[in-house]
C-alpha cells in the first residue's frame, strides 16, 4: 500500500537521513514528474502564505455607490420621483448609473493592471523535476520538489537539505538571529530547536553563500512562516508622491466646491426656487465638478503605463518608481550583460611564456590556436602549461556546454562557459577530466575576494589538488611560483610578475576580459581544509585567459539619448581599467582624449576620503575594479551632489546601494534579494531597456499632468460660468439664472467627458520628451506654465460660454425670460460647452508643442472618444423624443456654426500662447544640477 503523503508532514524531518526523507515524500533525486505536481499542488494548494485577495466585479460596482454625493443625488432623485418628475428622475438615474459604470470600469482596469504587475514581479526558484532544471514561479512549488539553493536565493519552502557545498543561510527573518547558519546534511538527535536545525532550510529565508540542494518538507501555510505574510514580492499598491498631492489638491478643491454648492442652494431657496429642484441641481454641479474621481482616474492611468512598461521588458515593482523616472539624472550601470552582450569567447590565451590567439566565434567548439610571436598555427595538445591551463579553467567552473535544437548553449555563467568551449576546443572534455578528478571541495566566487576555489581528487595519482581562477592581480598576489613548459615549476621572480602584469594590460587595453588560473597540490593533512586560508596560498601560476564581450549594438544610440536628456550614464564593473576605459570609449560614455580623471578603481575609492570622492564624482563616467560595498559609496556621493541616481544590480551584496539609490533596478537574471531590494526588475537585462523604461516614465507622468489640465480646466471654467450667471440673474434680473440644468449637467461633465480624458491617460509622449532637462523632484504639481496654460483655458470656455447664453437671452434685464427662450439659450450653452470640452482634449495634449506638431491623429483612442462623445451629445440634442427628457431643442445649421466657431476660440487662444510662451521662454526649465 503507497504512503499518505498527509500522515507523513510531520515537523520531525531534521532528525531523518535525507534518503528516508526522500523515499517518505515518495519522490526521488530527479524530482517529480509533471502528472504528480499536478496532483499535488491539486492536494496541498498553491504555495503562498496567504490567498491573494480576488478582484470581485460586483464588490468594485457596488462600491461606486459609497460616494456620498451619489447617495445624496439617489435620494434626491427619488423624492423628485415620488413626487410626479418621472422623467428628470429617470433620465438623472441613468446619468448616475453611467456615471457608476465609468468609475467602475477605472477600478477594476486599475485592479488588474496591479494583479498582473504582482504577477510578472513574484518570486521565482529553481526546481528539477523529471531530472531537468526548471525555473517556476515560487507559488508553484509543492512537497516533494527538489529545490536547488545559490546564494542570493530567497528560499521559497520548507527543505531537508541533503546535499550542499559551504552553504549559509540566513535566518534573521524567522529566528530573529542576526548571525549566518552554515547547513549540513548530517542526522540531528534528540530535541532540537528551530535555530538550530542545520539540516533544515526555511521559506522566506536568504542563501548567503555556496550552494545546495533540498526536498521540500511544506509549503503554503504549513512552513515555519505560515503565520506571517511577508511572501509578496510585487508591485505595491502604495500611494505615491503625485498621488498624494493630488489627493490632498482634490480635498481642498472639494471643500472649496460644496462651499459655492452650499451657498448657493441657500441663495437659491431664498430667491424662490424650489427647494427639491434647487437641491438637485446643486448636488449635480457637486458631482460633477468635486474630483473625487482623479485619484482613481491617476492610479488607473499609472497602472496601464506600467503594463506597458512590462511588455517593454521593464517590471515595475513600486509605483512611485514611475515618478521617479522622470528626475533621474544619473543611471550607474554594471558593464557585462547590461551595456554587454554576455558572450563570451575566449581570443588570447597566455601561458608557458607564450601568447596565443584563439579562433572560432560563440560557443561552437571549433577553432584554431595561433602563435602570436609567428602566426603560426599550434596543436594546444604539445604544451603542457597550456594543458594545465585548460584543464583548471574548465574543472573550475560550475558551467557545461550543450547541444540544444542543434545549436551549443552554455547552461550557467558565460564567463565560465567561455573557460569550457576553449578547453574543449583544445581536446579536453569537461565530463571526462571529472571522472578522473572529482570535485570533493569548493570556495565559491565572491566579488569581494576576486576568485574561486574548487578542490579535486585525482583517482588516478591518488592526491588533491586546489584549482584557482579569477582576477589576475588578486591570483598572482597568491601565487609563490609558475608552470612553464618543459622547465616545469619555477619560482616566481619579480620580473616574471611584472611581464604576467604586463600582458595583462595588453589584453585589458584590447577590452579583453582576463581570468588567471593557478594550481596547487594539497597535503594530505589538509584535505578537509577546504578555506581560504587552507588551499589559497602558496599557488603555482599558470596562465591568463583573455576573452572579449561584444558591446550591444543598440546601447551606444541610448547613451547618446541619455545624454541629450541631461542623464550621466556611468559604467560600474569588476574588470580591469584599461577594459574598463576600452569599452567606455566603445559606447561613448567617455569622451576623447581618454584620461585618468574619467576613471576610478576600487583601490582608488578605498584610498579616498567621503569628501574627496564627492568633490570628483560628477567627473569620474567608469568605475573599475569595484566591489559592491563600493557601489553603496558611489550612490551616497552622487546623491550628495544633487542627483537622482538610478542603479543597477544583480548580487546579494548590491542590495544595500540598491535600497539606497533613487531606482533601484535588479536584473531578472539576478538574485531573489536584488530583485526584492529594486524598484524595477528588467527581463533582458539591457542598458537600453532602463533608457526606454525612463521614457516612459516621463511620458506616464505627463499624461497624468494631462488628464489634470483638462479635468481643471472645465471645472473651473464651469463653477465660473454657473455661479457667475446665477449672481448676474439673481442681482439684476431679480431672479438666479441657470445656464445649465441638473441632468444636462451631469451628462456633459460625466458622462461624455470622461471618454477623451481615457484617451489622455494613453497620449504618445511628447517627441522631445528625452531633449529636456530631468524634471526637479521638488517641483510642484503646478509649474509656472502649467498655471497659465490652466488659467487661460478656464477663462476662455467661461467666457465664450457667458456670451453664448446672453446671446440667447434677448430680453435678460427685461422682466421674466420665457422658458422656451430659456431651453434654447440653455441648449446652445450645453452644446458649445461639450464642444470646448472635446477641442480642449487635443489642447492638453502638449504642455508646449502645437497640436500641429504633435500631430491630430496621433492618437486614436482620443479620438474615439471625441466621437463618441460628440454623438452622445447629438443624442441629447438633436432627437426631440432624447431632447424632451434632457430638456434641450435640436439646433438649426447655424446655431451649430456659431457653437463650433465660439469653441475654436479656444484651439487657437492656446496655440498663439504656446507659440509666445515658446518664443520668450519665460518658463525655461533650469538644471537640476550646478555645472562644475
Amino acid at each position: 500500500m503507497k504512503p499518505n503523503l498527509v500522515e507523513l508532514e510531520e515537523e520531525n524531518w531534521h532528525l531523518m537521513e535525507p534518503n528516508d526523507v526522500v523515499q517518505a515524500l515518495l519522490t526521488s533525486d530527479d524530482g517529480l514528474t509533471s502528472a504528480e505536481v499536478k496532483r499535488r499542488r491539486e492536494k496541498y494548494g498553491l504555495n503562498e502564505l496567504r490567498e491573494e485577495k480576488k478582484i470581485s466585479r460586483p464588490t468594485i460596482f457596488f462600491s461606486q455607490f459609497r460616494n456620498a454625493l451619489i447617495i445624496i443625488l439617489l435620494v434626491a432623485t427619488a423624492i423628485s420621483a415620488a413626487i410626479g418628475n418621472v422623467v428628470d428622475a429617470a433620465v438623472i438615474f441613468a446619468a448616475v448609473l453611467l456615471v457608476v459604470t465609468l468609475g467602475f470600469f477605472f477600478e477594476y482596469r486599475s485592479e488588474k493592471a496591479i494583479k498582473a504587475l504582482k504577477e510578472m514581479a513574484a518570486p521565482t526558484a529553481h526546481v528539477l523535476r523529471e531530472g531537468t532544471e526548471v525555473k517556476i514561479p515560487s507559488k508553484e512549488i509543492v512537497p516533494g520538489d527538489i529545490l536547488l539553493l545559490r546564494a542570493g536565493d530567497r528560499i521559497a519552502a520548507d527543505a531537508r537539505v541533503f546535499e550542499e557545498v559551504n552553504l549559509t543561510v540566513d535566518e534573521s527573518p524567522l529566528t530573529g538571529e542576526s548571525t549566518a547558519v552554515n547547513k549540513d546534511v548530517s542526522v540531528l538527535t534528540g530535541d532540537v530547536i528551530l535555530a538550530e536545525r542545520t539540516n533544515m532550510v526555511y521559506s522566506g529565508t536568504t542563501v548567503l553563500h555556496g550552494r545546495g540542494k533540498g526536498v521540500v518538507t511544506a509549503t503554503g501555510m504549513r512552513t515555519e512562516f505560515g503565520t506571517i505574510a511577508t511572501m509578496l514580492a510585487g508591485a505595491n499598491e502604495e500611494e505615491t508622491p503625485l498621488k498624494r498631492r493630488i489627493n490632498e489638491i482634490g480635498r481642498w478643491l472639494s471643500v472649496f466646491y460644496l462651499a459655492i454648492c452650499s451657498t448657493i442652494f441657500v441663495l437659491g431657496v431664498l430667491s424662490g426656487v424650489p427647494r427639491l429642484w434647487m437641491l438637485i441641481w446643486c448636488i449635480s454641479l457637486a458631482v460633477a465638478i468635486v474630483p473625487e474621481t482623479l485619484p482613481l482616474v491617476i492610479t488607473g492611468t499609472l497602472a496601464v503605463g506600467v503594463q506597458r512598461m512590462a511588455r517593454k521588458r521593464a517590471i515595475v515593482r513600486k509605483l512611485s518608481a514611475v515618478e521617479t523616472l522622470g528626475c533621474i539624472t544619473a543611471i550607474c550601470s554594471d558593464k557585462t550583460g547590461t551595456l554587454t552582450k554576455n558572450e563570451m569567447t575566449v581570443r588570447r590565451v597566455y601561458a608557458g611564456g607564450k601568447l596565443i590567439e584563439v579562433t572560432g566565434a560563440g560557443y561552437a567548439p571549433t577553432g584554431d590556436f595561433l602563435d602570436l610571436e609567428n602566426g603560426e598555427k599550434i596543436d594546444p595538445r604539445e604544451s603542457e602549461s597550456l594543458q594545465l591551463a585548460f584543464q583548471i579553467a574548465t574543472l573550475c567552473t560550475d558551467s557545461r556546454l550543450r547541444m540544444v535544437d542543434g545549436g551549443y548553449k552554455v547552461s550557467g555563467s558565460p564567463t565560465e562557459g567561455a573557460l569550457v568551449v576553449v578547453a574543449q576546443k583544445a581536446g579536453l572534455q569537461k565530463d571526462e577530466l571529472e571522472t578522473r578528478y572529482r570535485r570533493v571541495g569548493e570556495i565559491p566566487f565572491e566579488r569581494e575576494r576576486k576568485r574561486m576555489t574548487t578542490v579535486h581528487h585525482d583517482f588516478v595519482e591518488g592526491k588533491e589538488v586546489a584549482y584557482v581562477k579569477g582576477a589576475p592581480e588578486v591570483v598572482l598576489t597568491l601565487s609563490t611560483r609558475i608552470h612553464r613548459d618543459k622547465k616545469g615549476i619555477e619560482g616566481l621572480t619579480a620580473g616574471e610578475r611584472r611581464t604576467v602584469l604586463e600582458v595583462n594590460d595588453t589584453m585589458a587595453a584590447e577590452a579583453l576580459r582576463v581570468i588567471a588560473v593557478a594550481y596547487r597540490e594539497l597535503p594530505g593533512e589538509e584535505k578537509v581544509a577546504y578555506t581560504t586560508e587552507g588551499v589559497e596560498k602558496d599557488l603555482v601560476f599558470v596562465g591568463l585567459f583573455g576573452m572579449t564581450d561584444p558591446p550591444r549594438e543598440e546601447v551606444k544610440e541610448a547613451i547618446e539619448r541619455c545624454k541629450k536628456a541631461g542623464i550621466k550614464p556611468i559604467m560600474i564593473t569588476g574588470d580591469h581599467k584599461l577594459t574598463a576605459l576600452a569599452i567606455a570609449d566603445e559606447l561613448g560614455i567617455v569622451s576623447k582624449p581618454l584620461s585618468d580623471e574619467n576613471v576610478l578603481t576600487g583601490l582608488d575609492l578605498e584610498k579616498m576620503s567621503e569628501e574627496e570622492l564627492e568633490g570628483i564624482v560628477n567627473d569620474v563616467a567608469v568605475y573599475s575594479r569595484v566591489s559592491p560595498a563600493h557601489k553603496l559609496r558611489i550612490v551616497e556621493s552622487l546623491t550628495r551632489r544633487g542627483h537622482v541616481v538610478a542603479m543597477t544590480g544583480d548580487g546579494i551584496n548590491d542590495a544595500p546601494a540598491l535600497k539606497r539609490s533613487d531606482i533601484g533596478i535588479g536584473m531578472n537574471s539576478g538574485t531573489d534579494v536584488a530583485k526584492e531590494a529594486s524598484d524595477m526588475v528588467l527581463t533582458d537585462n539591457n542598458f537600453t531597456t532602463i533608457v526606454a523604461a525612463i521614457h516612459e516614465g516621463r511620458g506616464i507622468y505627463d499624461n497624468m499632468k494631462k488628464f489634470l489640465v483638462y479635468q481643471l480646466s472645465y471645472s473651473f471654467a464651469e463653477v465660473c460660468l454657473l455661479t457667475g450667471a446665477f449672481f448676474f440673474g439673481l442681482f439684476l434680473l431679480g431672479e438666479p439664472l441657470f445656464p445649465l440644468i441638473a441632468i444636462q449637467i451631469l451628462w456633459a461633465n460625466l458622462v461624455i467627458e470622461d471618454l477623451p480624458a481615457m484617451g489622455l491617460g494613453i497620449d504618445p509622449p511628447d517627441p522631445d520628451i528625452m531633449e529636456r532637462k530631468p524634471r526637479d523632484p521638488n517641483e510642484g504639481i503646478f509649474t509656472k506654465r502649467m498655471l497659465h496654460q490652466l488659467i487661460l483655458m478656464s477663462a476662455v470656455i467661461f467666457i465664450g460660454c457667458l456670451v453664448i447664453f446672453l446671446k440667447y437671452l434677448p430680453e435678460y434685464g427685461m422682466g421674466h425670460i420665457g422658458d422656451d427662450v430659456l431651453k434654447k439659450a440653455q441648449t446652445m450653452v450645453f452644446a458649445t460647452f461639450i464642444l470646448y470640452e472635446m477641442i480642449n482634449a487635443f489642447n492638453a495634449r502638449s504642455e508646449r508643442h502645437s497640436l500641429l506638431r504633435v500631430g491630430v491623429f496621433s492618437n486614436k483612442w482620443l479620438i474615439f472618444g471625441v466621437l463618441c462623445s460628440l454623438l452622445l451629445m447629438v443624442f441629447a440634442i438633436q432627437i426631440p423624443v432624447t431632447g424632451r427628457f434632457f430638456h434641450t431643442v435640436p439646433l438649426t445649421g447655424l446655431d451649430w456654426g456659431i457653437a463650433l466657431a465660439t469653441s475654436i476660440t479656444i484651439f487657437i487662444a492656446v496655440e498663439v500662447w504656446k507659440a509666445v510662451s515658446n518664443t520668450f521662454s519665460f518658463n525655461k526649465r533650469k538644471p537640476v544640477l550646478k555645472e562644475n
